[in-house]
């Protein structure tokens, strides 16, 4: 596939000759740039294991380089892409810094996320509430979940605890087991979130039943009082 300005995938780099893998002939060192191309093919195992852009190889490249990255970076995909304009920022660039700001108040549930985990200085707390809120609406175990939780157990106004609360019961059973864990450890009735002896508790959320549901929730309730 040509690359273009815009995509996220690299060009295609030829593999080394015979005479490259010679110690003699050793091959030639790639660039920042190049390796931060390489970085941006994310294939299944990238993906699976939660593998992040060359980063590291921004803070090596010229002005003039950075600033064709960030158009290719923008506006961003997911999160790789939101920690790459993190760092961009961080080096100087006010338009990474005003897309991040911009995407905090207006991108997908995935970016914002992403934004509130790599940036957070560019997020007002009335943002930080709506992006959690909205997560915690449509949030599934495959989808940005323990992001999610991780960012609610630091950060828990009065909204997020109650879209936990309403998530309880309109939340398929995986993931309503989740949130009453974070309930009753936000609570201070459990060492964490998922403290083993609730286990017995949580494991009544795992029911599409709705009166067995209604039950588990009152019990909770009982519970953190």
């Amino acid at each position: 596939m040509q690359s273009t300005e815009r995509s996220r995938e690299p060009p295609s780099v030829p593999d080394p000759t015979p005479s490259d893998r010679n110690p003699a002939n050793p091959a030639r060192a790639e660039s920042p740039v190049e390796r931060f191309e390489r970085s941006l093919f994310i294939g299944y195992e990238q993906w699976h294991d939660g593998t992040a852009y060359d980063v590291a190889a921004l803070r090596e490249m010229t002005a003039e380089q950075r600033r064709r990255i960030e158009a290719r970076l923008t506006p961003p995909d997911g999160w790789r892409d939101v920690e790459a304009l993190a760092v961009l920022a961080s080096l100087g660039s006010d338009s990474a810094r005003a897309e991040l700001r911009r995407v905090a108040a207006a991108g997908s549930s995935e970016v914002r996320l992403a934004v509130l985990k790599y940036a957070p200085k560019f997020v007002d707390d009335a943002a930080r509430t709506a992006a959690l809120v909205e997560a915690l609406d449509s949030a599934t175990p495959f989808d940005s979940f323990t992001t999610t939780l991780e960012q609610v157990a630091a950060f828990h106004p009065q909204p997020v605890i109650d879209a936990l609360w309403r998530g309880l019961e309109s939340r398929q059973g995986e993931v309503a087991s989740h949130y009453a864990g974070m309930l009753a450890f936000l609570q201070g009735k459990a060492d964490s979130s998922f403290d083993w002896s609730m286990r017995p508790l949580l494991l009544e959320f795992k029911t599409e039943n709705a009166a067995a549901r209604r039950a588990a929730i009152q019990k909770l309730r009982t519970l953190v009082g």
